[in-house]
């Protein structure tokens, strides 16, 4: 059997700072070229395309010292601080960004994609948050990333490790990428049917709002439960006793404007506004504000230091509502989109766990794979 030896990131890897904003500016983006990291652009173990920046191969080359190689690592500074991006050979040659870090590994005896398994574990994910230093949001410097605990065994047992996990990631994938074409159509379907067209009411007359949680984001990162729970960042957690059921928007109340749907039970934090709508316009209202979040972000979310949104402004924005007759046709077509979603949203979360729970019971060699 196998022993599995503790050590720290920084044995293994070293840590790279981003660029400061004194490099890279506002200004330097353009609309295609070299895909800059940034923290919102790192999901779970992958690079989230959706909110990416570029820069132009020229003025690349003046950074190339942030390049990403395959089997690097990019982490968020701040915000997020638990979620890395795992760099492929797709991803090789873009940015890491300002606000992020480029964990590149340096030794012979592990293997970069197993140990970005070892850093999505709840246990790392869990010291992460504890260790980031900073009140109203997490941040972490090179030493924490440095004395991030990890464990590995042989290399032969963390290749086989990785074949049993690859097939439970790859369902993951091909779940989150079906997710990305279902709402890229459904967005379409909307964007052509009606944005743009003279408004006739206003938010409030369709808004239904949920109550108010009480559950801060904290209590739900160590939580295991049955329920998805949504927060103003991007990650999903989990809670043991739903608070809304069907149909719900979540909007993100701090920091940067966020539109999520899921239909089905779940519960929500505190900095998180659930809300749905009267007459069965949830679907389109979510949609509505996903087409305007530009909009939200620059107008809606006020305040010195961390902004946030302010409802009533919401409330009073004005929308079209198409008649009963066409909403019901729209939602013919979009809501069977809209349902699938969700069920590989609940069904990914499933699959995490399993995972996670695999790898606890191997790094707690409880059990091995032959």
């Amino acid at each position: 059997m196998s022993k599995w030896i503790s050590t720290s990131l920084g044995e293994v890897a070293k840590i790279i700072t981003g660029p400061f904003g004194t490099q890279l500016h506002k200004s330097d983006y353009v609309d295609s070229g070299v895909a800059v990291i940034m923290p919102q652009n790192i999901g779970s173990r992958q690079v989230n395309y959706e909110k990416i920046s570029y820069i132009s191969e020229e003025f690349a080359t003046t950074l190339r010292r942030y390049k990403v190689l395959k089997n690097d690592i990019v982490f968020a500074r701040r915000g997020d601080v638990e979620k890395h991006a795992f760099i492929t050979e797709s991803e090789e040659g873009e940015l890491c960004g300002t606000g992020c870090f480029l964990v590149r590994f340096t030794s012979e005896h592990v293997l970069p994609e197993f140990i970005s398994l070892i850093l999505s574990t709840p246990f790392v994910k869990k010291w992460l948050v504890l260790n980031a230093v900073g009140s109203n949001m997490p941040n972490l410097n090179t030493e924490i990333l440095k004395n991030v605990p990890i464990k590995f065994p042989d290399l032969s047992t963390q290749q086989k490790i990785l074949s049993t996990i690859s097939s439970v990631e790859y369902k993951i994938r091909i779940n989150t990428k079906i997710n990305t074409n279902l709402l890229d159509m459904a967005k379409a379907i909307y964007m052509h049917s009606f944005f743009g067209k003279h408004e006739n009411a206003k938010i409030s007359d369709i808004l239904l709002e949920n109550s108010k949680s009480n559950i801060q984001v904290g209590e739900a990162r160590e939580a295991r439960g049955d329920y998805p729970f949504f927060t103003s960042g991007e990650t999903i957690y989990e809670w043991d006793n739903y608070l809304v059921k069907d149909r719900n928007i979540y909007l993100n109340t701090g920091g940067n404007a966020d539109v999520k749907f899921y239909i089905g039970k779940a519960a929500y934090s505190t900095d998180t506004w659930c809300i749905s709508a009267k007459n069965d316009f949830t679907d389109y209202l979510y949609l509505f504000l996903d087409a305007i979040r530009p909009e939200l972000n620059q107008k809606f979310f006020q305040g010195t230091g961390l902004k946030h949104l302010q409802k009533a402004l919401v409330k009073d924005k004005e929308i079209y509502l198409p008649s009963k007759e066409i909403l019901t046709e729209f939602n013919s077509i979009v809501k069977p989109m809209m349902e699938q979603v969700s069920f590989n949203t609940r069904n990914n979360q499933y699959l995490s766990d399993l995972r996670d729970w695999l790898l606890l019971v191997l790094m707690n060699e409880l059990a091995t794979i032959e």
